[in-house]
């Protein structure tokens, strides 16, 4: 299919869109047009997960070098979205009708179904939302799922895994991701119309900043080098909460304790014991963010529900050791097959995995290294386009 036309449908999009699944897509299509793939963007007007009010006008941009094309959103009520969505959160599911209900009420855009119809592949994601699960419904033929799935009650609702059973591929970002859905499709009793490929995130091979930057960057965020660092949203869905709870423990554990610094935005503030502990880094420009991670003595990333974990490739690039959940598949597996960081499942473990990392300088440089060359081999650009466009040749 080497001249298709392809279009990537996120429910959002623009530079001031923080998310994994927008990241992906927005570095997936910009690899793949630079080197000769060109991919349109087909989203919504909306900016804002919570509201999905329209902030942009219809039309077309060009954006980074990407064509956008944007559509308004369709009717929803959004109180019954929320309802049915909590209710599957608290009971595991609900009756059939109601799933269907729950992504009616979805965002989702009647324009940018339209639109695909333009195109001999449309590639949608992540799997949770109406502007995915619709394409998948109205046009099974044409579309391929990057589901980005998390080990969560939503992704095990049967409405969900008949429409990715029915697309005509699924991309994983990782191979823990596969295990979780060969899991969930193994209760469901579905299976896939072709075989899952691992595809994922790609990275270009940027020089690990020097000592002297990166010490330079810690001064002046009034730090010294050496610190915890959590990368992401701060909330608790992102596993804060327990990190919170877990350095607590290495605080009354560790012999020379560090300090915790927060880089990121959110609402979840650090409770009153750990407070004069933590240093909030707030947003930091991407043109600073490999100095953060590269001060940094670990990244601790405490999230169950990742499909690719792009913090931990972005620490290893910079040089850094990552700490990760042994509840995520996804991380853990990261860990293992590469050899870049450790794992923790309680407050003990994590502790006595951070003391090991930030007081043994020689383990954390065998370790970092070893995320790293793992990153570039298996995560390399070349090897991710090569990787996607077979899959998409072989569906063709």
């Amino acid at each position: 299919m080497t001249d298709a036309r392809i279009a990537f449908i996120p429910p959002r999009f623009g530079p001031t869109v923080v998310g994994g699944a927008e990241a992906l897509c927005r570095a997936l299509a910009g690899n793949l047009t630079a080197n000769g793939t060109p991919v349109d963007i087909i989203t919504t007007c909306a900016l804002d997960h919570r509201t999905w009010a329209d902030a942009l006008p219809e039309g077309e941009s060009r954006e980074g070098g990407l064509r956008v094309r944007r559509f308004r959103v369709g009717p929803r009520d959004a109180a019954t979205f929320i309802r049915l969505h909590g209710a599957i959160q608290r009971r595991g599911t609900v009756p059939f009708d109601q799933q269907v209900e729950w992504m009616a009420n979805s965002v989702w855009s009647p324009g940018a179904l339209r639109a695909a119809r333009e195109y001999d592949r449309v590639v949608v994601m992540p799997y949770l939302f109406g502007t995915a699960f619709w394409q998948q419904v109205a046009d099974p033929d044409r579309t391929v799922v990057i589901p980005c799935l998390h080990d969560e009650p939503h992704a095990r609702q049967p409405v969900m895994l008949d429409a990715l059973c029915g697309a005509r591929g699924v991309m994983l970002n990782a191979e823990g991701e596969g295990d979780l859905l060969g899991r969930l499709l193994a209760r469901h009793g579905g299976a896939l119309r072709n075989e899952a490929r691992v595809v994922g995130c790609g990275f270009d091979d940027e020089p690990v900043p020097s000592a002297g930057a990166a010490q330079a960057f810690a001064r002046r965020r009034g730090l010294e080098p050496g610190y915890l660092l959590y990368a992401g949203r701060r909330e608790q869905g992102k596993g804060l909460g327990e990190l919170f709870d877990h350095y607590a423990t290495y605080l009354r554990t560790a012999p020379r304790p560090r300090p915790l610094a927060l880089m990121g935005t959110g609402d979840l503030a650090p409770p009153r014991a750990i407070r004069d502990h933590v240093v909030d880094l707030g947003f930091v420009e991407a043109r600073e963010r490999a100095l953060a991670y590269a001060a940094a003595g670990a990244l601790a990333q405490p999230s169950r529900l990742e499909s690719f974990g792009m913090v931990l490739f972005e620490a290893w690039l910079a040089g850094t050791p990552v700490l990760v959940n042994e509840e995520s598949d996804v991380m853990r597996a990261h860990c293992a097959r590469g050899g870049g960081g450790l794992w923790f499942r309680d407050g003990a473990t994590f502790s006595e995995a951070a003391q090991m990392v930030l007081d043994e300088p020689a383990l954390a440089s065998r370790l970092a290294g070893a995320g790293r060359e793992y990153a570039l081999d298996d995560f390399g650009w070349p090897r991710v386009r090569a990787r996607f466009l077979d899959a998409m040749a072989d569906w063709a």
